[in-house]
């Protein structure tokens, strides 16, 4: 990509503009929390007597202060990231993160509609004018110029008849969304032992910070893959594609490639945010959420999702946060699915201990060694109670969402199994030999509607009342802070609970990244924010850009 410039117009203010609902661009009009937030850092900027934007640094905070200031507008910044994709998606790095982009001249079309409003005093939001992508299991429809494959050539050139609910609220939101990212087939309800961030139309997306790409033959959660179904979104925001996505999340979806991205993601508590329009695994633990490379910029996205201000959980402070750690010496995450690395384990926990005592040092409320069942306790009838209920779902909430096209080939599971078959040089190869065993499974389910129902009882009562709210009530605290690589956001879905993740650190044998995981109780986002903006500010230098794409500018 070449090094783009935009002359200086206008003198900065040095205070960052962010908000909710309709304003007029003027500092007197913005709430305090917009304009306590950090200020933009200028050396970062300006190149003699122009402006520089680095697509892998700069947050949609700082890029609505230069389009509030008249910077940049819109129909530039779409270029900008444009150029970025089009240097490291299918070329240079080769992450393959987008799997479609809107038709240039709707795109363009939009931004200026979005500057034209901004130039005429209306502004949408703390997004209004900012690019987004989303991932290619939320429904776009037709005139927005792009297909929802769900990485299935079954969907190749299907029209969906019209955009899912939370696509309608990004729009109306004043967002530009540049195009669909790639993900692990049907959100990772195909095949297993496949790995995180495979699709048969996309290719597998790669990590930008993994030195090498993906190492063929390595586990699914292997530590050379993006590892997780809303990888596209993860990496494009890390790559500089986009600075916010839209991912969605059952088990880990979200939480795992953010984690490996090295940028901030959140799953929201399910029920909350509407999934309609959305590829389904099961409403019992279905949800969606941001990722974004700021806690601030999570937080407005968030709002977007959930039509509430989260400003005041940006405190950037520990005061009066109450935090417990489990013994990461009991938690680890099972070899099939991670290969573990000499030493790398031992540094994960390292860096997960030292964050408890950072966190005690500055002022919060840190709980140690505290008990949280374990995966192997959630069984019904002698197997995996979460995954009876993900197969006994599938099939019903497949056929509504396929409902949603036009011309789609495929109307039912039996259908895609099927296509999958009569397809298989595209959609089952031969280095994935269980290439759609987990569909098969979902198509052969016999579970009762009575046990489905016991299932899901035993499944909150464990997960919830004898394992978070537990955990909650009897240590006084407000969130539960996991290691990235075990089983914690399985746990989370079978008590329907909003979760999140911050970077943490980095592999020093291939630079993959790793975060910390924080649970909080039902419909509790603002608590996880509230350590998010925390702990960015605890750790101001923690975050880095992807080493392999910084040095590609040089």
């Amino acid at each position: 990509m070449r090094r783009r410039c935009i002359s200086l117009r206008r003198v900065l203010s040095g205070i960052t503009l962010f908000g909710i609902g309709l304003y007029s661009p003027r500092l007197s009009h913005f709430p305090q929390w917009f304009r306590s937030q950090t200020t933009l850092n200028m050396a970062s900027y300006r190149t003699g007597q122009s402006l520089r934007i680095d697509v892998l640094t700069v947050t949609a905070q700082e890029l609505q202060t230069l389009l509030t200031n008249g910077t940049v507008t819109s129909t530039e910044l779409i270029q900008i990231y444009l150029d970025q994709i089009d240097k490291h998606n299918h070329k240079g790095a080769k992450l393959n993160a987008i799997i479609s982009l809107a038709p240039f001249d709707q795109l363009t079309a939009r931004a200026r509609e979005l500057d034209e409003e901004r130039s005429g005093g209306k502004v949408r939001g703390p997004l209004h004018g900012i690019p987004i992508i989303v991932k290619d299991s939320i429904m776009t429809e037709a005139s927005l110029g792009m297909d929802t494959t769900c990485g299935s050539f079954a969907l190749k050139g299907a029209k969906a008849i019209k955009n899912a609910d939370i696509v309608n609220s990004v729009l109306q939101a004043g967002m530009i969304i540049l195009g669909k990212t790639n993900l692990s087939e049907w959100a990772g309800k195909k095949g297993y032992m496949i790995p995180g961030g495979w699709s048969a139309v996309g290719g597998q997306t790669q990590s930008p910070y993994v030195r090498g790409g993906y190492v063929k033959g390595d586990t699914f959660l292997g530590n050379s893959n993006p590892c997780g179904s809303s990888s596209g979104s993860a990496v494009g925001v890390a790559a500089g594609f986009a600075p916010i996505s839209l991912g969605t999340e059952t088990d880990g979806s979200i939480i795992q490639p953010s984690g490996r991205s090295s940028v901030y993601g959140l799953k929201a508590t399910v029920g909350t945010v509407s999934t309609k329009g959305t590829s389904p695994y099961s409403p019992f633990s279905d949800s969606l959420g941001p990722i974004a490379r700021s806690p601030a910029d999570l937080a407005a996205l968030l709002g977007v999702l959930m039509q509430k201000d989260f400003g005041d959980s940006l405190s950037r402070s520990w005061k009066g946060q109450k935090v417990a750690f489990i013994d990461p010496y009991l938690w680890d995450i099972p070899e099939a699915a991670v290969r573990p690395v000499p030493g790398f384990t031992e540094y994960q926990r390292e860096r997960y201990l030292a964050a408890a005592t950072l966190i005690e040092n500055n002022g919060a409320k840190v709980v140690r060694n505290a008990v949280l069942l374990q995966y192997s306790e959630l069984e019904f009838n002698g197997k995996e109670a979460i995954e009876q209920v993900w197969d006994h779902d599938f099939a019903s909430g497949l056929e509504e969402f396929l409902k949603g096209y036009h011309d789609a080939p495929i109307k039912n599971l039996k259908d895609l199994v099927r296509f999958n078959e009569e397809h298989a040089d595209l959609e089952l190869p031969e280095e994935f030999p269980n290439g759609q065993a987990q569909l098969t499974d979902a198509l052969g389910d016999l579970m009762s509607d009575e046990d489905y129902e016991a299932a899901k009882v035993f499944l909150r009562e464990k997960a919830k009342t004898h394992g978070f709210d537990k955990i909650f009530s009897e240590h006084g605290v407000n969130v539960l802070v996991m290691p990235q690589d075990c089983r914690i956001t399985t746990i989370a879905a079978a008590a329907g609970y909003p979760v999140g993740i911050v970077p943490l650190g980095y592999a020093d044998f291939n630079g993959r990244a790793f975060g910390l995981v924080i649970v909080a109780g039902e419909g509790r986002e603002d608590q996880i924010l509230e350590f998010m903006s925390a702990w960015e500010a605890s750790n101001p230098t923690l975050r880095k850009p992807p080493p392999q794409l910084v040095e590609s500018k040089i």
